[in-house]
């Protein structure tokens, strides 16, 4: 039952039943603390009624805090997490209650964030709030409603068709032989005939390759998960063709070294090649040469389709060759 008392010319209003947590409010009129009692009695009594009081008490820069720092540090890439926190922290939406934040308040945000961001990295940002409400609500028994579900995210732009032509991958196989990283033109090869991620490569040691049988099993991978791969012929004659490091890495660089070479490679060559084209490449003519989704995803390390078809490029004269002809 509601109790409304009397209270330095304020009216107090506490609401008490049985397996229901304790509401209370303080309002200046009688009229609105007898209205606010009625309405909690008929959502318990619908059993509609969710208690927001802690969301009320907690500001959005409490729960941000508490992401990054429970959270972040047992995350693959919560490392880059905690640079968008930290950002975001400075933002004076932080500083409301997490039921007081309203998707108008986020939608604001987001054109503050646009003129200074690209679209995918505001994207992101709002990625991070809508994370850190669904698992207070889910996992922390915080009472929320999550205000980015509301809200329309930062349009991207569409990927572009770029492909390795027979013609780049000559260029940049001739100027990679004469690099002073002896196992650069390897690596762009492998990388071609495997479909690995450029840290993947890095990683890749001696003992984690059966070249026998042609399979490679990828540790820590980008997902945070281990996977096996087959390899090519092509792809074990260039491993045989290196001398592993002290450590067993058949690409023995770090990622600053090898963003060095790369550039190199481009200012000598002429291109503006990026490395991971080679991994749109890959994905591109294993469909072409066909091999399914499944097979594409599972060497690739992709787990979600949408991604994936990002990465595949189909030529035209391909889809034309689909089409019987008379």
């Amino acid at each position: 039952m509601a109790t409304i008392r009397k209270r330095k010319n304020k009216w107090q209003v506490v609401v008490r039943r049985k397996g229901f947590p304790p509401v209370a409010k303080t309002l200046i009129k009688y009229s609105d603390a007898k209205k606010f009692a009625n309405e909690i009695e008929n959502k318990i009594n619908k059993g509609i009624f969710q208690d927001f009081s802690e969301a009320h008490n907690l500001i959005l820069a409490d729960i941000l805090k508490r992401y990054r720092d429970e959270v972040c540090p047992k995350r693959k890439w919560g490392q880059h997490e905690v640079l968008r926190i930290n950002k975001l922290l400075k933002n004076k939406i932080c500083k409301y209650s997490i039921a007081r934040v309203t998707p108008h308040m986020i939608a604001k945000l987001r054109d503050e964030l646009s003129p200074n961001y690209a679209a995918s990295t505001v994207n992101k940002y709002l990625t991070i709030i809508s994370v850190v409400y669904n698992l207070a609500r889910t996992e922390w028994d915080i009472n929320c409603i999550n205000p980015v579900t509301k809200i329309r995210r930062m349009s991207e732009p569409e990927f572009n068709d770029e492909r390795l032509s027979p013609e780049t991958e000559i260029i940049l196989l001739k100027h990679a032989a004469h690099s002073k990283a002896y196992w650069l033109k390897a690596m762009i090869i492998v990388a071609l005939e495997s479909g690995m991620r450029r840290g993947e490569l890095m990683k890749l040691k001696r003992s984690d390759c059966d070249l026998d049988k042609r399979i490679a099993t990828l540790k820590d991978t980008k997902n945070g998960t281990t996977r096996k791969i087959g390899l090519s012929i092509k792809a074990i004659t260039e491993l045989k063709g290196l001398t592993p490091s002290i450590d067993g890495r058949f690409f023995p660089t770090s990622i600053e070294q090898f963003k060095s070479c790369w550039r190199k490679l481009k200012k000598q060559s002429g291109l503006k090649t990026r490395f991971h084209l080679l991994r749109h490449e890959w994905a591109s003519r294993m469909f072409e040469n066909g091999w399914d989704i499944s097979a594409v995803a599972t060497q690739g390390g992709w787990k979600d389709w949408k991604v994936l078809r990002r990465y595949t490029k189909l030529s035209p004269e391909y889809l034309a060759s689909k089409f019987k002809t008379n």
